[in-house]
């Protein structure tokens, strides 16, 4: 490779990040505040690696990292298909918190008497994640259907999706 093709590869890549960063920057202020919100969530999972429900939620959190990574990078921003990075991985880890709160199937039954700040923790996650997650079963379908815009665009912000992303 070239010194040419590698400084023209270098630009591509700094060229997305930058434009991941105004798409970032473009999204309504509720919706980077329920994203603060929902990863201050999952990593309280670290409060709790002494039992495996804090390992697995961890766990599912950063699996979610590189797919949303990818995705972004692929489409140079932020688009409806990033809710399937939080799909693929929260939805094992949803059955799997229902199933240690109701049964003995997959662990011991986790009760609020044996541990109440445990018991409070996945009532947190099952709630949080549960509302993400129907917001991206929601933000898939409207993908699949052709809302395909990044958000930050002119098509994004005719479609009340984000704010205009400012060029620099």
């Amino acid at each position: 490779m070239s010194k040419v093709e590698v400084g023209e590869a270098l630009g591509n890549q700094s060229s997305v990040w930058h434009e991941i960063g105004r798409s970032w920057m473009s999204m309504k202020t509720w919706v980077k505040l329920w994203l603060f919100f929902l990863n201050f969530v999952f990593l309280l999972a670290l409060a709790f690696v002494r039992d495996p429900i804090g390992r697995w939620t961890f766990a599912a959190y950063a699996a979610a990292g590189p797919l949303l990574m990818v995705f972004m990078i692929r489409q140079r921003g932020l688009t409806r298909l990033l809710g399937l990075a939080h799909i693929i991985p929260w939805v094992p880890l949803l059955v799997y918190l229902s199933l240690r709160m109701t049964s003995h199937l997959v662990g011991p039954m986790l009760t609020k008497e044996e541990d109440p700040l445990l018991f409070s923790y996945v009532i947190l996650v099952l709630a949080s994640a549960g509302a993400c997650l129907a917001l991206d079963f929601y933000d898939v379908y409207r993908w699949l259907r052709g809302e395909r815009f990044v958000l930050g665009s002119e098509e994004a912000f005719r479609a009340g999706a984000s704010r205009l992303a400012r060029h620099s």
